[in-house]
C-alpha cells in the first residue's frame, strides 16, 4: 500500500459558512475565483459533470462535485477528458465564529517535480485569497 504527500492550504473568511459552502459546491463559481487554475468558462454536460479547461492538467478536463455542503463537506473530482476520475480534492468549510476556515487538501502524485508542487501550493494560496475577497467584499 502506498501513500502520497499532502498539504492543506487554508484561509479564514469573514462570511457565513453556509454561503461559502454553497459557492464551493457550485462548479460554475470555480473559474470565477480560481483564475490561475481554470482557463475560460465551464460547460454543464447535463449528467452531474462539467467540462472546463485546466492548463496545469494539460487542457480540457471533466469536473464533478460531491459531498454535503450543509456540513461543509465538498469533494472536487477532476479528470482529463476521456479518463476516469481519481481521488477527490477534499474541501472543508469549518465554522469559525461568524465566519469560516476554508481548507483545501492537495495531494502530490508521483512524477510531480518539487518546483511544480511548490508552484501549485502557492497558486492555491492565491486562489484562496480570491475566494476570501469574493466573500468579504
Amino acid at each position: 500500500m502506498a501513500t502520497f504527500s499532502t498539504t492543506t492550504v487554508s484561509t479564514t473568511i469573514d462570511a457565513p459558512p453556509d454561503r461559502i459552502s454553497a459557492d464551493l459546491a457550485d462548479p460554475r463559481s470555480h473559474p470565477e475565483w480560481g483564475t490561475e487554475f481554470f482557463a475560460g468558462g465551464i460547460e454543464d454536460l447535463g449528467d452531474g459533470t462539467w467540462r472546463t479547461n485546466v492548463p496545469r492538467m494539460g487542457g480540457p478536463v471533466v469536473m464533478r462535485i460531491d459531498g454535503d455542503p450543509s456540513l461543509g463537506v465538498i469533494d472536487l473530482y477532476l479528470a482529463p477528458t476521456g479518463t476516469p476520475f481519481g481521488p477527490p480534492l477534499p474541501i472543508r468549510v469549518v465554522p469559525n465564529g461568524s465566519g469560516a476556515d476554508v481548507l483545501f487538501t492537495l495531494t502530490r502524485f508521483p512524477g510531480l517535480s518539487d518546483g511544480d508542487w511548490e508552484d501549485g501550493i502557492a497558486s492555491m494560496q492565491r486562489e484562496l485569497l480570491n475566494l476570501k475577497e469574493r466573500h468579504e467584499s
